[in-house]
């Protein structure tokens, strides 16, 4: 059985320091990792913003360090794939890396699109690091718009 503690001449906030400090500590360790002891793989997915205007929906894809050689966008019935790989083709004799945080390797995104889009019209464009792609809405699938007033 549990024991009941009085508290009548300690604090009653006590316990609740106590694990504040210790939840503290902890991130603080967390914050701290030494990544040459403990590596850590890199997340390189790029950020991406997604809207829509009355014509189409606009997505913009951060790839900064590739090459528009080096991305592939494919479209699978209302999926859409960015991908890109970097490869490490340098060859690096004498160098001793104390940090390394460059990434080489390979991302995916998939973005789910909706049933409204001229899937023949879709535009890429990449400059200073971002992809930007344009999806035309088709003419009679517009979404309409119309606020009801309330009687």
């Amino acid at each position: 059985m549990s024991e009941i503690r009085r508290y009548e001449n300690r604090n009653f906030f006590e316990p609740f320091e106590t694990l504040r400090r210790e939840i503290e500590r902890l991130f603080d360790d967390f914050g701290t990792l030494d990544t040459l002891e403990r590596p850590v793989m890199p997340v390189a997915m790029p950020k991406l913003d997604i809207y829509e205007t009355e014509k189409e929906i606009v997505i913009e894809a951060d790839v900064p360090g590739y090459d528009k050689k080096e991305i592939n966008i494919k479209l699978d019935d209302d999926i859409l794939t960015i991908s890109a790989e970097k490869k490490d083709t340098k060859e690096e004799k004498g160098k001793n890396y104390l940090r390394r945080e460059r990434f080489f390797g390979k991302f995916e995104r998939a973005i789910k699109l909706p049933d409204y889009i001229d899937y023949e019209k879709i535009k890429a464009h990449f400059k200073d690091g971002v992809l930007k792609i344009e999806i035309p809405k088709l003419p009679e699938k517009v979404k309409k718009f119309k606020e009801i007033s309330i009687d």
